[in-house]
């Protein structure tokens, strides 16, 4: 009687950990000539460094990568050393294109909310470079400058905020998976020292558990209390 109920144990682990574990699927495709025989690596963030998860040859434009996973998480997709774009490890087939117009990763709901936000991101990121385009073109043509500037400086105001707006929006959605901690990095990552600012003081009056012990949030917000404690004298 011992033997065959320690096959069905046997068993029943087997598939427990088979279900436990998620399988994700990448599927791309490029029109560069110079990615072509080239080779692309999934790459995460670890302690010190990006950690390699997976990799594969572009042949004839098309590259695939797939496995398991225990956890849904965001990778860098790599050719070499050059990111090339954020992809998200979840249940389901991820499809990746890469041109010369655009990139982008579909196919999943967290990797279809991601590449909706950087599509949105990078048009306020345009509207930002217009801005300095008409300046200088308002310098060559020798118009009055202090009136271009004013309504430059109106017209960034309103940018800033609506940019403020979608990343805090974008990681209010997302404080429950892995998008919102991610965003939340990019968004603090040109500060040249974590700082507490309006936008991220905000956030955090309502952000969940989870996110506020997320390992990058916890770690920039205590670090951000300290420095605020500094420049305002408590320390």
């Amino acid at each position: 009687m011992k033997q065959p109920l320690l096959n069905i144990f046997l068993f029943v682990t087997i598939i427990v950990g088979l279900i436990s574990c998620s399988q994700y699927s990448v599927i791309g495709s490029s029109d560069l000539s110079d990615m072509d025989g080239r080779k692309l690596y999934l790459k995460a963030i670890g302690l010190d460094s990006l950690i390699t998860l997976d990799s594969c040859d572009v042949v004839h434009g098309k590259f695939q990568f797939s496995g398991s996973l225990d956890s849904t998480r965001i990778v860098t997709l790599c050719m070499d050393n050059l990111p090339l774009i954020p992809v998200v490890l979840e249940e389901g087939e991820v499809r990746v294109l890469i041109n010369g117009q655009k990139q982008e990763s579909k196919g999943t709901p967290l990797n279809d909310s991601l590449t909706a936000f950087s599509m949105r991101y990078e048009t306020l990121i345009n509207q930002f470079e217009d801005l300095e385009h008409i300046q200088n073109q308002g310098y060559m043509n020798g118009e009055n400058m202090d009136s271009i500037n004013a309504i430059l400086q109106t017209r960034q105001r309103e940018l800033l905020i609506k940019e403020d707006e979608l990343v805090t929006s974008f990681i209010s959605a997302n404080f429950d998976n892995c998008l919102g901690p991610y965003v939340f990095q990019l968004a603090t990552s040109n500060y040249k020292y974590p700082v507490l600012v309006p936008w991220i003081e905000a956030l955090m009056t309502k952000a969940t558990e989870k996110f506020k012990n997320a390992p990058y949030v916890k770690e920039y917000m205590g670090v951000a209390q300290q420095n605020q404690e500094i420049m305002t004298g408590v320390k």
